[in-house]
């Protein structure tokens, strides 16, 4: 019997292979809390030391790396962000590449069916790709390296175009089937269309074309974020700017009907554009999913499943407006980041349920197996680990912010002050007819900008 109690114990610790024994027994949200406190109680350098640094065979391998560029950003650690990114990229276009892929993905279901689905490999989903992207492209900015960060501006807007066409391939009758058990997230997602589309990439990546004179594809950009946030009055103004600028008198007459008559921008004045990310995307949090599952004796027993939501109510912002040279200005959101983080976990639901569904049922075998095997020992030490082990899935990219908001506005050209909340004046220069970026980050007590001319 003591043979077969070891051998039990090395087949079910044989699923933990691609994650630590931490992780089979605490989920990832949980293991990222004092890494966000340490945030907002403004010590980014104490999240640093907090924060795991998972080796390459970690199922989390991919958002640990991610996590640790964030911070890196957070403490100005630019150059060690980049490579962080850049590491996270090609890994993801290898995998997209690599042939044998689906024969490790059939490995990694296996193993997640006697642990958890934190023993699948973390693939980021679109959202986070993009914001990887637009993270990378301003780290450029801050160099005045426009040519690099339109690289990774089109890179972002080619995860958000692969996404869509993705996206329109799926069955929406067998997500509304498994929704239907589901608590609802309509109070997160914010009624977006999809977990992926993000006016805040697409507004970054038309500001730079701006500044690189690249007008067409910057108005292309800009009506893209304008679909996404129709009510936002910067990118109304953006559409109706360039639309006059590049001749296109049909559109022009259509936005202006819409949105109003266009502010003109005086010869002597330059605009300045405020963007400002505020607080945490938020964690997921498990619930019980009660779902009638078949057994192998014909009828139906209701069982509970480990399942990851949203629970939060929506964001709201602490910061609405900012001044700027003694004018107060709005802030108009451009994205709310759990809006997508939640549309993105709706869209997985199927399959989540599939692989816990399964999970009960192979770890139920198992335990049957043990308790003929090796009586009550074998039976109680299946239980203990079923009970541990059998814990929702949380991952996902925490140390990104819940809301981007933009302000913009036109001043003359000179120097100016901008003031925010509780926070030292911040000096900023406005050239003629030129484009000045503050970029601003919030967390609670942490607080950091960049001001650059584009």
């Amino acid at each position: 019997m003591r043979r077969i109690i070891i051998l039990s114990v090395c087949f079910i610790l044989s699923g933990c292979s691609s994650i630590g024994f931490n992780d089979l027994f605490n989920d990832y949200a949980t293991q990222m809390t004092p890494v966000r406190n340490a945030i907002e109680n403004n010590n980014p350098q104490q999240a640093k030391s907090l924060i795991a640094d998972n080796s390459t065979i970690h199922s989390s391998y991919l958002l640990n790396q991610l996590e640790q560029a964030r911070i890196n950003d957070l403490t100005n650690s630019a150059d060690n962000a980049q490579s962080k990114f850049e590491n996270v990229y090609a890994q993801m276009q290898t995998k997209r590449q690599a042939a044998k892929i689906q024969l490790s993905a059939g490995l990694e279901q296996s193993n997640a069916l006697f642990t958890n689905d934190s023993a699948i490999t973390y693939v980021p989903p679109a959202y986070e790709m993009s914001m990887l992207h637009s993270y990378k492209a301003l780290n450029y900015v801050y160099k005045n390296d426009i040519e690099g960060a339109l690289v990774e501006i089109r890179r972002a807007n080619k995860v958000q175009a692969d996404a869509l066409s993705e996206n329109e391939a799926e069955i929406d009758s067998e997500k509304n089937e498994a929704q239907q058990h589901y608590p609802s997230m309509n109070n997160v997602t914010r009624d977006v269309k999809n977990g992926f589309q993000n006016a805040y990439t697409f507004y970054l990546s038309a500001l730079l074309y701006q500044s690189a004179k690249q007008f067409d594809d910057a108005y292309i950009d800009y009506k893209k974020a304008l679909a996404i946030q129709p009510n936002n009055k910067y990118l109304q103004q953006d559409v109706i700017r360039l639309a006059k600028k590049q001749g296109f008198h049909q559109e022009f007459d259509e936005y202006t009907q819409r949105f109003g008559e266009l502010s003109t921008l005086k010869p002597n004045h330059g605009e300045v554009i405020v963007l400002l990310e505020q607080g945490f995307v938020p964690k997921q949090t498990e619930f019980k999913l009660r779902l009638p599952i078949d057994t192998s004796r014909g009828d139906v027993r209701f069982y509970s499943l480990a399942m990851p939501v949203y629970k939060d109510s929506a964001y709201i912002s602490p910061i609405q407006n900012v001044n700027i040279a003694g004018q107060k200005v709005a802030l108009a959101p451009l994205v709310y980041l759990e809006a997508l983080a939640a549309k993105t976990l709706e869209q997985e639901i199927p399959g989540k349920i599939t692989r816990q569904v399964l999970r009960l049922i192979t770890k139920e075998k198992v335990r049957a197996e043990l308790a003929r095997s090796a009586g009550d020992v074998g039976n109680i030490l299946a239980n203990i680990y079923n009970l541990a082990s059998e814990q929702a899935d949380t991952r996902s990219w925490l140390t990104l912010p819940n809301q981007i908001a933009v302000a913009r506005q036109s001043l003359p050209a000179g120097e100016h002050i901008l003031n925010i909340g509780n926070q030292p004046p911040i000096s900023f220069t406005v050239s003629k007819q030129g484009l000045t970026l503050i970029y601003l980050t919030s967390i609670n007590n942490y607080f950091n900008y960049h001001v650059v001319q584009l």
